[in-house]
């Protein structure tokens, strides 16, 4: 089923060239030269940008879902999957074998940060993880892999779409499912908090 929001075209353009900016300042300053990185700014309209994507990209899968639903009295969560994995999947594996196996030999993209030692420390784990979708794992636990610390995002959308399929199909109560997302979110902010003291 294909649907298109053309009126959301317009918050896509803001929301990617908010994350353009964010980025832009983040290439300077690993290249070291003058940037706006450390502006607070700068930082927001980053996270700002992430996140109308996230919400778009979780309005219409949802959507698209509910719609399922609605047509054909459920969801076939296989088919779902097949077409989120050949959405993503082959840009994001080749993503990271660039970054860990092609852009540490390229003298132009080194930043002085990292070295092609540092990347491959503990590569058995990371590379693990970054085929798990864990990104987020990578880079809390072994630190930045240059131009794949960007995969986070998409592990997060990974985890949404292996989870979100089965609770529209299975929760038949749908204000319950509404309720039980928010007070979810709830409990995971406050965990997160608690333990960042």
């Amino acid at each position: 089923m294909k649907v298109y929001f053309e009126n959301l075209n317009a918050i896509r353009f803001i929301a990617a060239l908010l994350v353009i900016f964010h980025h832009i300042e983040q290439v300077k300053s690993a290249f070291q030269l003058p940037n706006f990185n450390d502006n607070t700014s700068f930082l927001l309209i980053g996270k700002l940008g992430v996140l109308l994507f996230f919400v778009l990209s979780g309005f219409l899968i949802t959507y698209l879902l509910f719609k399922e639903l609605e047509v054909t009295k459920t969801i076939n969560v296989k088919y779902f999957y097949i077409r989120r994995i050949l959405r993503i999947w082959p840009l994001y594996f080749f993503i990271i074998l660039l970054a860990i196996f092609v852009f540490p030999y390229i003298v132009f993209l080194q930043t002085g940060m990292t070295t092609k030692e540092m990347i491959w420390d503990q590569l058995g784990y990371k590379l693990l993880f970054f085929i798990l979708f864990l990104p987020q794992v990578v880079l809390i636990g072994f630190g930045v892999v240059p131009y794949a610390s960007q995969t986070w995002s998409i592990g997060v959308e990974e985890q949404f779409y292996l989870i979100w399929p089965w609770l529209v199909k299975k929760v038949k109560n749908k204000m319950m499912l509404f309720w039980g997302v928010i007070l979810f979110y709830q409990l995971v902010k406050y965990l997160c908090r608690f333990l960042g003291e």
